[in-house]
C-alpha cells in the first residue's frame, strides 16, 4: 500500500464548525499568509493518478481532486450528476467551467485546476474557496457526512492525517473482521471497487452457483461480469421473453446477457468508469448474487490478482470485504 502523510496536521473532529476550516487551514503558517491545506495535499510527492474525493457516500455528492499530468491538480464534479440550473450558476460563479475535457472519460466535466507548485496564496486561497464552496454551498454536503477516499493507480493510499477520522476505508470505519451481511457487503464493495488498482481483478464466487467478478484497466473502466452456473439452456436469455425468475430479476437490475454456454452464461453491466463514481454497481453486485441463489455473505469466497504484479497492491481487498479468500 502506498502512503501519503505530510506531517502532524490537526483533525477535523468536530463536525459542527470545524470541517470547512479544516479544509482550508494551512499546513503550516496563517490562514490568509500560506496556501489552503486542500490545494497543497496534492504536491509533489504523488505521482499522476493519485487522487482525494470528498463528499457525502449517502447522496453520492463529491468532488474529485486528481493529480494530473505530473503538473496539474484537476477538481471535478460530473455533470452527469444531474445538477440544477441554479447549481450550475452558483459553480460559474466560484471560478468552476463545464469542460469537454477532464482526467476521465466522462464529458462534460465541470472543472477548476492550478498547477501542484503554484505559490501565488491569493490565487490558491480562490481555488481553495471554490472547492469548499462547491461541497459546502453548491452541493450542500452537511459537514457531519462528509467523508474521504484517498487512491492512486496502484490502490489505496493512506488517508490524510488530518481527515484519518473520516476514512471510507471499511477496516477505518470500524468494520468487523467479517462481513456482517449484504448491506455491510454493498458499502465495503463499493470502497473496494472506486479504489481497486488500474489491471485488477476481484471475483466474488463459488464453484457451483457462480458469482460476480470486476477488471480494471489503465484508462479507468471497469469490466463487469455476474456468472451464472445453472442456465435455463445454453442459449442467450431474452429480455422480452426471460425463461426464470433469475434471468427476469438480473434483466431487471440492468444486467445483460453477454455470451450463452450448456453450463453458464455470462451477464454483464458495461464498463463504468471506475473512479469517477461507479454509482450503483456494488448494488447491482450484491443483489445478482442473491438472485444466484446466495443466502449470505459468508457463502462466498474472492480471489485477486493484478496482472503482471503479483498479489501485493491486492492483498488488502480480502480483509477490506470481511470475505474469506479462495483456497488454491
Amino acid at each position: 500500500m502506498n502512503a501519503h502523510t505530510h506531517g502532524s496536521e490537526p483533525r477535523g473532529d468536530d463536525p459542527r464548525g470545524s470541517t470547512w476550516d479544516v479544509l482550508a487551514k494551512p499546513y503550516f503558517g496563517e490562514a490568509g499568509a500560506a496556501p489552503p491545506w486542500i490545494v497543497q495535499y496534492l504536491d509533489g510527492s504523488n505521482v499522476p493518478g493519485d487522487r482525494i474525493r470528498l463528499g457525502d457516500p449517502t447522496t453520492r455528492t463529491y468532488v474529485i481532486l486528481s493529480k494530473f499530468m505530473d503538473r496539474y491538480v484537476c477538481a471535478e464534479i460530473f455533470e452527469a450528476r444531474g445538477l440544477s440550473d441554479v447549481q450550475r450558476e452558483r459553480l460559474h460563479a466560484l471560478g468552476w467551467r463545464l469542460e469537454a475535457t477532464g482526467t476521465s472519460q466522462i464529458r462534460p466535466t465541470w472543472t477548476v485546476s492550478w498547477t501542484w507548485y503554484e505559490r501565488d496564496v491569493e490565487f490558491l486561497m480562490g481555488r481553495a474557496e471554490a472547492v469548499i464552496g462547491a461541497l459546502r454551498d453548491v452541493l450542500a454536503v452537511p459537514p457531519e457526512r462528509l467523508r474521504c477516499w484517498t487512491w492512486g493507480e496502484d490502490g489505496p493510499l493512506d488517508a490524510p492525517s488530518r481527515f484519518r477520522d473520516r476514512d471510507e476505508r471499511p477496516t477505518a470505519t470500524g468494520a468487523p473482521a467479517l462481513c456482517t451481511g449484504w448491506e455491510d457487503l454493498r458499502r465495503r464493495l463499493d470502497w473496494v471497487l472506486q479504489t481497486l488498482p488500474t489491471d485488477s481483478a476481484v471475483i466474488l464466487t463459488d464453484r457451483d452457483r457462480g458469482g460476480v467478478q470486476f477488471m480494471s484497466d489503465r484508462l479507468g473502466f471497469m469490466d463487469t461480469g455476474a456468472l451464472d452456473y445453472r442456465p435455463a439452456s445454453g442459449e442467450l436469455p431474452d429480455r422480452d421473453a426471460p425463461r426464470n425468475d433469475r434471468e427476469r430479476r438480473l434483466f431487471e437490475l440492468g444486467w445483460t446477457p453477454e455470451t450463452a454456454g450448456a453450463r453458464s452464461v455470462s451477464w454483464t453491466i458495461g464498463r463504468p468508469v471506475v473512479w469517477a463514481d461507479i454509482g450503483p454497481l456494488a448494488t447491482q453486485a450484491v443483489e445478482a448474487l442473491r438472485v444466484l441463489g446466495f443466502h449470505d455473505p459468508s457463502e462466498l469466497a474472492v480471489k485477486t490478482f493484478r496482472n503482471g504484479m503479483g498479489d501485493e497492491h491486492v492483498k488488502h481487498v480480502a480483509g477490506e470485504l470481511g470475505i474469506r479468500p479462495e483456497e488454491p
